[in-house]
């Protein structure tokens, strides 16, 4: 079994530049000069991405923290333009007046013949 590396947790519990630089020097002393330079370059590789790696989690907490304090400040006005605004409609009804309903007269509309008047 090979001796494991420990390493400083940041804040993110990742592993920070410096520590991972760290444990591909450790790895390289381990192995020799002459296996280290083979692998120099595969370390290399690997140093150079691991550092884009963490800037772009960096960004990406960064977009995050930004999104969320805008869903704060969003979720907060909804609410005040809620509270402005009533819930419910209310439908309005038209109250008629009503008249008096009368009883149809046959005498108004025929005459005394009892043709229909225009």
């Amino acid at each position: 079994m090979g001796v494991v590396y420990e390493y400083e947790e940041s804040e993110d519990k990742t592993m920070t530049n410096k520590d991972f630089q760290n444990l591909t020097n450790t790895m390289s002393e381990k192995l020799g000069k002459e296996t280290a330079a083979k692998i120099a370059d595969d370390l290399g590789t690997m140093i150079s991405d691991n550092s884009e790696m963490n800037k772009t989690i960096k960004a990406k907490e960064a977009e995050i923290e930004k999104l969320q304090k805008t869903n704060e400040m969003l979720t907060a006005a909804n609410g005040q333009l809620l509270q402005q605004v009533a819930m419910g409609f209310e439908e309005k009804t038209e109250v008629k007046e009503e008249t008096e309903k009368k009883p149809f007269n046959f005498h108004s509309v025929f005459d005394e013949k009892g043709n229909f008047i225009k």
